[in-house]
Parts: C-alpha cells; structure tokens; sequence
C-alpha cells in the first residue's frame, strides 16, 4: 500500500507544471517580458490584486528599479513605476556591469555632475528614460538649471519669475544627449519662449551626492549607485563633492538621506563631463 502511495505522489509532481525561476536586475539594468501570451501587469502594489497601472506586452523593455518585493519587481515601463511578477520578466544581459575603483579625481567629477541633479530634486522615477513625460523631466530640470542662474536669465517680478527658453534644446543635448525636445512639455507656466514660476524669493535645497559604486556597461555607459546627503542645508560642491562617504554621514547625521542609480555615458573614464550624458536616474529615500 505504501508503495502505491509513493508512486502515486511522484506521478503528481511530474504532472506539476516548472515555474522558472525569477531572473531579477540590479537597478538600471534592462529588462524584457517573457513566457507570457500576451501581457504582464504592471500594478500599483505587490500584490496580485492591486490596482493595474499598464500592461507590459511580450517582449517589451523596461528597466529595473529596486529588488524583488515577494514575487514581484520593481520596475520602471514607458515612464510608470510599479510592481510586475518577476516570474515573465527577464534581466537582458547586455546590461551587466564590471566594476570599478575610480580613483579620487574621477569619483570627485562623478560627484559633481550627478549632484546638478539631486540638486534640483531630479528625483521623478527615470520617466524620462522611455516614456510619454521624458521630454517633461528634461525641460524642467534645464528651466531649473536657467531659475538657479537667475542672476543672467531670470526676470524677477512682486508676484512670479520668469525665464528666457531659448537655451533648453541646447541645454537638453547637453546633459541628455537627446537633439531634439518639446519645449512647451513643463510644470512650468509656458507662454512665448516663457517659462513662469511663482516663486519669487527663496531656495530650498536638494542633496548632494557621493557616488558609492561604479560599474563599466557597454558602448561607453557607466552604472553609478549613489547616496544623496544634505537635503534641505545649505553647502557648495566644491566643498561637499570631495568629502568621503563617512564624513559625509557625520556631518548630516539628522538629514534623511536618499539613495539611488543613475546610467551616464562617460564617452571614457577620463573624458571631459562637459560630454557626459544622463541616461537614467532614480532615487528613493532610504527608511
């Protein structure tokens, strides 16, 4: 009886449908859906029943953007974030990073070019990376660039503040790399080459940021894994981007940090960062 049991049991788990295991990417890394028919949702929580953001179809890409919640991913698809079961989503390989020790005048630089952006709260979810508001996320961070020059862009009135547009398709090629951009895609009030703020006086910082990791990718790109201090105090790069990351943690002990990724293309390790572009970037705060 006994051995009918077990032969019996072992018939039911060779029947058993395999369930491959969940291939998962570091944040930034690329992804694609696979072994669906038609579609994976992407959901607001990790939770099968969670409220649907999209529907991420067969071999579509997104890119990856934490670790694994339970079954699920966090990821990043035509500029939404959210959960999809990591089961039907598979890391692309290409994305696979060397890592690297920069030595101090290189992890100074590193510092300096992606603080422009914790800076100026560039914080939304690398939407700009594939999605509908990526021409959004660049046109508001060179307005912000121009606002933070005030002094030679700005028009600065009792009730709002302006600046001249002119630069931002120059400015977006600068620090995305991208040739072309809808200029009137902003938070901003846009009228006539004007961007509008009602903002008139006063600053309230970002963080700065200290890189923690470097990996090589391919085709010149960089994968950078960060923390952001100081957000809210007062401080100048030039004096905060050399600080290591323990000094930095002593002096803003009470500050609630952010952490975060960003993919650049350095076009070489020694290039000049007035050609480095942003590719994506993310941040989150850190509990």
């Amino acid at each position: 009886m006994r051995k009918n049991m077990f032969f019996w049991l072992m018939c039911l788990l060779c029947l058993m449908p395999v369930i491959c295991p969940a291939d998962t990417g570091a944040a930034g890394d690329l992804g694609t859906v696979v072994r669906v028919n038609e579609y994976v949702t992407l959901r607001e929580m990790p939770k099968r029943k969670a409220a649907e953001i999209a529907k991420m179809p067969l071999n579509s890409t997104f890119v990856y953007l934490g670790e694994t919640d339970d079954d699920f991913s966090y990821v990043s698809y035509q500029g939404q974030c959210g959960y999809a079961l990591s089961e039907y989503l598979k890391q692309l390989p290409v994305e696979k990073g060397t890592p690297i020790e920069p030595d101090d005048v290189l992890k100074i630089r590193l510092n300096l070019f992606l603080t422009n952006f914790s800076a100026r709260w560039f914080d939304s979810g690398a939407a700009f990376v594939f999605g509908e508001h990526r021409d959004r996320e660049m046109v508001d961070f060179a307005v912000d660039m121009l606002f933070a020059d005030s002094m030679e862009y700005g028009e600065w009135g009792d009730f709002n503040a302006r600046v001249n547009g002119s630069r931002i398709p120059e400015m977006v090629a600068r620090w995305f790399g991208v040739p072309s951009v809808n200029v009137t895609d902003t938070r901003y009030d846009y009228h006539e080459g004007f961007y509008y703020s009602d903002e008139t006086g006063g600053r309230s910082n970002g963080g700065f940021v200290i890189v923690d990791r470097v990996e090589l990718l391919e085709n010149d790109r960089s994968r950078i894994s960060f923390t952001v201090y100081g957000t809210g105090e007062d401080w100048k790069p030039e004096a905060v981007c050399t600080l290591s990351a323990n000094r930095a943690s002593a002096m803003y002990p009470d500050i609630v940090n952010r952490s975060g990724t960003a993919v650049i293309r350095m076009n070489g390790q020694t290039a000049d960062e007035t050609q480095w572009t942003l590719e994506y970037w993310i941040v989150k705060t850190n509990e």
